[in-house]
């Protein structure tokens, strides 16, 4: 063999395998790169993990009463107040319970024709009574109940669930969201206000 082709030869054999060792050293620090970046995902991670859990602790559930003050899914005032109003209910539901309360929302209340919602919060032992026909000792998800059919009240009345098309009814009104759940019972929110048969 020539003297220059021998210089070529070693010349490309030289370069062909810098190549691969570079590539080689390349694959090698990607891989690292890459196991890096998996170990940072995963600390990353389990920070987010901790975090949630620290969250999920500091938001604790609350009574029925503080979470119908305090939730993001409706607003309760009307309720409120005549919780407050029927000999002081609102009392009994922040007791250790457990309570399920079919809550009507503001919007519920509103569906009342105004002369009689005025009438109902200006007597009192019918506001109770009323109210109570909202509650029912336990604490029931919408699958208890629809399992139920019909759930006994404080009132002494019970309410008929149903089912229609997967939206549950309490009597005919509908059961806007299921399953709020607080530190003692339930709340379901209603679109509108059940009455027991004594105060049709």
């Amino acid at each position: 063999m020539h003297l220059n082709s021998r210089v070529s030869y070693l010349s490309i054999t030289f370069a062909v395998g810098l190549c691969t060792i570079t590539a080689v050293f390349a694959k090698s620090d990607h891989d690292g790169h890459r196991r890096h970046a998996a170990k940072a995902l995963l600390i990353a991670e389990r920070k987010t993990e901790k975090y949630i859990e620290k969250e999920g602790f500091e938001r604790q559930r609350k009574d029925i009463v503080n979470t119908l003050k305090d939730n993001d899914v409706t607003r309760f005032a009307t309720l409120q107040d005549a919780l407050v109003q029927a000999f002081d209910l609102d009392k009994t539901l922040k007791n250790k319970g457990p309570y399920t309360l079919f809550a009507p929302s503001d919007r519920g209340f509103k569906r009342l024709p105004s002369d009689d919602l005025q009438a109902l919060m200006a007597n009192k032992k019918k506001l109770r009574q009323v109210l109570e026909y909202h509650i029912v000792q336990g604490n029931l998800d919408a699958e208890a109940l629809k399992s139920r059919k019909k759930v006994k009240t404080l009132e002494g009345h019970e309410i008929t669930i149903s089912d229609r098309g997967g939206s549950i009814y309490a009597d005919d009104v509908l059961i806007k969201t299921v399953d709020m759940p607080c530190s003692n019972g339930m709340i379901h929110v209603l679109d509108g206000v059940v009455m027991p048969p004594l105060s049709k």
